[in-house]
């Protein structure tokens, strides 16, 4: 694993610590992995297929209803909270309990954001 990677994967693991989130990612808007702090239960490669395609559909809805570009997307699930925030050329995706406080978790999410735009230059 790349130096760029690992420091990404301890912010990851930092917003894990700091939040309520419980899994989180950083994968390319192509649909790789760039980083993890996903359990060993979770599919890395499905995610992230997942997460590509959930960004480029979310980016063509906005774009057919001209809402502008599209920052971010909450999926609220019976369980847990789906939270993907969107970089120039990733996406972070994190899961939080669905009683979760959204905005302390946005507010960790922007944090670890920073660092990885820092990170990814």
């Amino acid at each position: 694993m790349s130096a760029r990677s690992e420091k990404i994967k301890d912010i990851l693991y930092d917003l894990e610590k700091n939040s309520e989130v419980s899994n989180s990612a950083v994968i390319s808007l192509k649909g790789q992995m760039m980083a993890s702090a996903l359990h060993k239960d979770m599919d890395e490669r499905g995610i992230a297929a997942m997460t590509a395609a959930l960004t480029s559909v979310g980016s063509r809805v906005a774009d057919t209803l001209k809402s502008g570009k599209v920052s971010s997307h909450v999926i609220s699930g019976k369980d847990n909270l789906i939270v993907v925030h969107q970089l120039a050329q990733a996406a972070l995706i994190a899961l939080a309990p669905s009683d979760a406080k959204i905005g302390l978790i946005d507010f960790e999410i922007n944090a670890a954001l920073d660092k990885i735009k820092m990170v990814l230059g």
